[in-house]
């Protein structure tokens, strides 16, 4: 199993990010991502892959309403190429908030365009200099004819939670991009055999798709801080932008209450009230947290399962020094490793 770190913000700047992608590669790490609600969706990643040799890179996950295709095909030739044929593209639909409050733009039939968008994409990665590309479908269209020659098929994830959008990433992606709070047993059990189930509708094979799970990480000497991190880690996910997707995860696995006091909670900025509500279960089967010997030994429960654990670090950094978040991180891959 790969390890992946994806940055989501921690108050970085580009330099301390490029250093900290440097740091990554000799440690063990297997990729570098980057959530495109923090910083755009190449930008970093170019600088990234400028900084390092190794590490696979990627959006984890480039929103599919702010871009079209041939925009999106276009970028990613090209950072495919200056990376050396290390990107992993990784897709979303986002959600009501990021598409019609922050961008504008109409959150709709979301299955249908992702499929499309999808498809296209990986259409492009294969479309080399002087063929033509010709797509037509019901909410995209595309007949290009590249001026610059992919490196390769690059792959194409999908991010999915919901169970029409989980066969739509056996029908048409390279794997699935699996978010946080999700237990081990929940991948292997429910959205892997959803995902592999519908590959055969499109002629593919389930064996060659890739699974990528989301985690949410905090590893310390002392217990019960790292938990209480992860607890607001969770809690975060419900406010200031909700995301209904790890509502209906968290649901789906048991903890409706947790979702329910989150919900009712962390609008009001009543953030004690909803991490008391996360019971030590829940951190126990959807967040990696506690000792190094304990996350070690999380960290194992996913193997054979995930093909890659994308790990978001939640220890907040020291003031003035936000690679210092990163120490312990580092030093838990290394020691899987071992």
């Amino acid at each position: 199993m790969d390890l992946g770190l994806l940055f989501t913000g921690g108050g970085m700047r580009m330099a301390e990010l490029v250093e900290l992608g440097r740091r990554a590669e000799v440690h063990s790490i297997d990729a570098l991502y980057l959530a495109e609600a923090w910083r755009s969706g190449f930008v970093p990643l170019t600088a990234l892959a400028a900084a390092t040799e190794r590490v696979r890179l990627g959006p984890y996950v480039l929103n599919a309403y702010g871009r079209s295709p041939f925009v999106t095909a276009m970028a990613a030739v090209d950072l495919d190429e200056f990376s050396g044929g290390r990107l992993v593209l990784g897709v979303g639909g986002g959600n009501k908030v990021i598409n019609e409050v922050w961008q504008g733009i109409p959150h709709a039939r979301v299955l249908t365009k992702m499929e499309e968008y999808v498809t296209v994409l990986r259409q492009a990665a294969r479309t080399a200099l002087g063929e033509r590309l010709d797509f037509q479908g019901q909410v995209h269209e595309m007949h290009w004819t590249p001026s610059v020659d992919p490196i390769r098929p690059f792959p194409v994830i999908l991010a999915g939670i919901f169970p029409r959008m989980l066969r739509v990433v056996g029908r048409c992606a390279d794997g699935l991009a699996a978010g946080a709070v999700i237990s081990a047993e929940y991948l292997r059990d429910v959205m892997k055999p959803a995902v592999t189930k519908a590959a055969p509708d499109a002629d593919r094979d389930p064996g060659e798709l890739r699974f990528y799970c989301g985690s949410f990480l905090a590893v310390d000497a002392d217990r019960e801080r790292a938990r209480r991190r992860a607890r607001e880690a969770i809690c975060a996910l419900f406010d200031p932008l909700p995301h209904p997707y790890y509502e209906f995860t968290l649901r789906e696995q048991g903890f409706s209450a947790a979702a329910d006091a989150a919900l009712q909670f962390m609008p009001d900025g009543a953030l004690e009230r909803a991490v008391e509500a996360i019971p030590d279960e829940a951190i126990d089967r959807v967040a990696i947290a506690g000792t190094p010997d304990e996350c070690r030994a999380r960290l194992a429960q996913y193997e054979g399962i995930a093909d890659e654990l994308v790990l978001v670090n939640v220890t907040p950094p020291p003031e003035g020094d936000p690679g210092a978040a990163y120490d312990e991180v580092f030093a838990l891959a290394q020691a899987f490793r071992a």
